[in-house]
C-alpha cells in the first residue's frame, strides 16, 4: 500500500529526487558546512552517510549528490517539460580538519547527454 501512495504522489507532483533533501541547495550546503562542521563525525551526523569516500592529493573527500528531475516521465500525459539537476558536494578534511568545500552542478533539460548514461536508457538509447 505505500508503495502505491508513492507512485501515486510522485505522479501529481511529477518530481524525482535521489538523495538527501538537506542538500537540495548545494550553495547553502557550502556556508552551512564552513560555519558549523569541524570534523568528518560533523559531517555524517548532520548530513548521513556519503555516496562515497575517497583520497584526492593526500586528503580524504566525502562525496554528497543531490539529483531531481522534474516533470513527468512521459511528455505525452504532461504539459510540463522535463529538466534536472545535478548536485554534487564535495567536503575535504586534511587529518580531520575541514579544509575545503567545493560543489559541481549541473541544470538543463532532461534527458542530459552523458551525464545518466551509466545508469539509465532513454528515448534516444533505443532507437
Amino acid at each position: 500500500m505505500n508503495k502505491l501512495v508513492c507512485v501515486f504522489l510522485l505522479l501529481l507532483g511529477g518530481c524525482v529526487a535521489i538523495g538527501n533533501q538537506k542538500l537540495s541547495n548545494s550553495e547553502q550546503v557550502r556556508k552551512d558546512i564552513y560555519e558549523h562542521i569541524a570534523s568528518p563525525e560533523d559531517l555524517v551526523a548532520e548530513y548521513g552517510e556519503p555516496q562515497q569516500i575517497f583520497m584526492h592529493e593526500g586528503q580524504q573527500v566525502y562525496e554528497y549528490r543531490y539529483i531531481r528531475v522534474t516533470g513527468l516521465p512521459d511528455d505525452e500525459y504532461s504539459g510540463k517539460s522535463q529538466h534536472y539537476n545535478l548536485d554534487y558536494i564535495y567536503i575535504y578534511f586534511d587529518e580531520g580538519i575541514l579544509t575545503k568545500v567545493e560543489n559541481i552542478s549541473r541544470r538543463g533539460k532532461y534527458p542530459p547527454d552523458n551525464v545518466f548514461a551509466p545508469y539509465l536508457k532513454t528515448k534516444k538509447d533505443s532507437e
